[in-house]
């Protein structure tokens, strides 16, 4: 079970990361770097909530769950920072594309 996790989430990295290929020019290396962030960080993200969603769901504990709440919470919280920090950066600078978001 956990080498089918493993093996999961590094089709899921490489999946990302060929898909920031695609998208972000060769000669933006920030815009390169910042998708491969942006990916890995999704993935920790999805992966968090999920064993968070699961300590809520299966705990009887009400400490327990208020931590799996909280925790839940933050990687909500840090998934909207990280998927919108290219449209602030974006509407500072009033430039009209940057790193084709």
């Amino acid at each position: 079970m956990r080498n089918a996790t493993w093996a999961a989430v590094a089709l899921l990295c490489l999946a990302g990361m060929s898909f920031a290929e695609f998208t972000i020019p060769q000669d933006q290396p920030i815009c390169r770097l910042y998708g491969l962030i942006q990916t890995f960080a999704t993935i920790g993200g999805i992966i968090a909530g999920l064993v968070a969603a699961f300590t809520l769901i299966t705990s009887h504990d009400l400490s327990e769950r208020g931590n799996a709440k909280m925790f839940l919470g933050g990687v909500v919280i840090g998934l909207i920072i990280v998927w919108i920090a290219p449209l602030v950066v974006k509407e500072l600078v009033g430039a009209g594309d940057i790193c084709g978001w």
